[in-house]
């Protein structure tokens, strides 16, 4: 029926628009189900507890005020005939809300701005969210947190059930993994002078025990384990055959290319008093042709890579290189960066090495100059010893420092002699490398693909086409030297190959989650809206509360 159809209730239609939010963010959910799922990181680490303590800052979470007996008994929300209770859901919402911390804090740190827009000093029932309802008002983010809790909820009942259907189970180590989980659990309780059940009561609600979360992270593994089945059995389908027959249609999808550019934006143009439309359309044809004949000068001056460059430098009399380097750019990045005419022209069949154009696109003219046409790749295997600068200003690292720096790596790597093993490598990187994260691998850094976004020279010497396996060398970065070893070009690990079977097993897990939590299909969702709503009231009752404590002992 008509979202709008006059029979139904304005209640009504908001509640069925509701669910078909719901079922869309299940759709969309599905397609990352690691990430929505909390299988993968609740059952290998105290994630709740750190976030939760990391929230209110004081106290604990007291969520309802009723009996482990009525909160286990009451039914929040059905999947399909699979009752989930009020102490469960309790549960999702949890996990809900600390995903979307956890987001907002991670969005902070990488990107220096709250993308989510989500305070974690305010209450979700005290802010609005970017969504909005029927009537184009903005959601509240205690109602998204709670419809990203109906979606776990969801998945997590509906892959737990087709894992139990087809005879799937925990394996030793996943049973070890998930009593490791609640002896952690009993451990930070008991650190806090509480026993577990007082604990996970604390946190997750009335109704919610040892036996309860035993039981819910059981039910976690098994769904990620069904949803790992499903990929595999997906993957097997696909044969060499068939991703061969898909590169071929659709080459350009797949291939790289190098490219360095600039654009020219055009200017919009506004409407003088009394001036038609169509002659505002002909002033900004003539303003926009004026800035491709622009572009036009300065390809004309491009003989080569650095005199486009020099060319920018001298159209806008500064001495600061502002056209972009693009190094295994794809069709779709190049569609973005250039227009999608200047991508097909990238990916035109014949292109070489300093081929140059101006491409008109909607918003500006694009200058393209290409440093290598379409080609693939494979991936390698490297390792790497990292001997920092030891700056005084690492903004600023002067040329005596980087020389202190380069001696003491030609001094390791002449240390292993004439023939370098692998062996030996490892084990001097193992005491020297400044490289935290491989340290304890000796440096190993396996599959890199040219498309990973490793810094440019670590990137160029990895990939240059004449390197074998041995090969040694050093290599400079902003963050030091890099004394580099080659250990395999892995030639049948094809990047497009990878590609299109990561695609294809994408579309096909995606087209099966679609039809398993389909919004008429076994799956589908019944709320009680008198126990979501209660949870959710309660919950950011308490989080309000809480922060007042914390901002009063603080």
């Amino acid at each position: 029926m008509a979202k709008n159809e006059p029979s139904k209730s304005k209640a009504e239609l908001y509640r069925e628009e509701r669910k078909a939010r719901i079922a869309k963010a299940a759709k969309q959910n599905a397609k990352s189900i690691e990430k929505r799922t909390a299988a993968a990181s609740i059952a290998k680490k105290v994630v709740a507890i750190v976030l939760a303590v990391a929230i209110v800052g004081f106290g604990g979470f007291k969520l309802l005020e009723t009996t482990g007996v009525i909160s286990r008994a009451a039914t929040a929300v059905k999947i399909g005939d699979t009752k989930v209770s009020a102490a469960q859901f309790n549960y999702y919402y949890t996990m809900a809300y600390n995903e979307v911390v956890n987001q907002t804090t991670s969005y902070e740190q990488y990107y220096g701005s709250n993308i989510l827009g989500f305070d974690t000093n305010l209450p979700p029932d005290e802010q609005d969210s970017t969504e909005k309802d029927e009537d184009g008002n903005a959601l509240k983010w205690s109602e998204v947190i709670r419809q990203r809790a109906v979606t776990i909820a969801q998945q997590t009942v509906g892959y737990y059930n087709e894992a139990v259907a087809a005879g799937i189970t925990l394996t030793e180590d996943q049973e070890a993994e998930i009593q490791e989980t609640v002896e952690n659990y009993r451990t930070q309780a008991a650190q806090s002078n509480y026993s577990l059940n007082a604990f996970l009561k604390m946190y997750f609600g009335a109704g919610f025990n040892e036996k309860a979360f035993t039981k819910q992270l059981e039910m976690e593994m098994l769904a990620q384990n069904f949803t790992d089945d499903k990929q595999s059995e997906i993957n097997d389908t696909l044969t060499d055959e068939v991703i061969t027959e898909e590169y071929k249609a659709n080459q350009k999808k797949y291939d790289y290319a190098d490219i360095r550019y600039y654009s020219l934006a055009f200017k919009t143009l506004t409407a003088n008093e009394g001036e038609s439309e169509d002659a505002l359309k002909a002033r900004q044809v003539e303003a926009n042709k004026e800035i491709v004949a622009k572009a036009n000068e300065i390809l004309a001056k491009a003989t080569d890579e650095n005199a486009l460059i020099e060319a920018v430098k001298a159209h806008n009399n500064s001495e600061t290189d502002t056209t972009k380097k693009t190094i295994a750019g794809t069709y779709s990045s190049f569609s973005t960066s250039v227009s999608e005419k200047g991508a097909d022209w990238v990916f035109e069949a014949g292109r070489k090495a300093g081929d140059k154009t101006v491409i008109e696109g909607d918003s500006a003219a694009y200058i393209i100059y290409i440093l290598k046409p379409a080609y693939n790749s494979n991936s390698v295997s490297v390792r790497h010893c990292l001997v920092e600068f030891d700056a005084k200003d690492a903004e600023n690292v002067t040329d005596a420092e980087k020389t202190a720096a380069h001696k003491s790596a030609t001094e390791l790597l002449n240390g292993l002699g004439d023939k370098v093993t692998e062996d030996a490598f490892s084990s001097m990187v193992k005491e020297n490398t400044a490289d935290e994260a491989s340290a304890e691998t000796g440096g190993l850094y396996e599959n890199i693909r040219i498309s990973d976004n490793y810094v440019e020279n670590f990137e160029a010497w990895s990939f240059d086409p004449a390197r074998k396996a041995g090969d040694t060398g050093i290599v400079e970065t902003e963050y030091g030297y890099h004394i580099m070893y080659f250990v395999s070009d892995n030639t049948e690990d094809l990047d497009w190959k990878n590609s299109i079977k990561n695609t294809k097993s994408n579309e096909a897990l995606t087209a099966y989650q679609e039809e398993l939590f389909a919004e008429d299909g076994k799956n589908v969702i019944t709320e009680s809206d008198t126990w979501t709503n209660y949870i959710v009231d309660n919950y950011c009752d308490t989080i309000r509360k809480n922060l007042a404590y914390s901002q009063m002992y603080n």
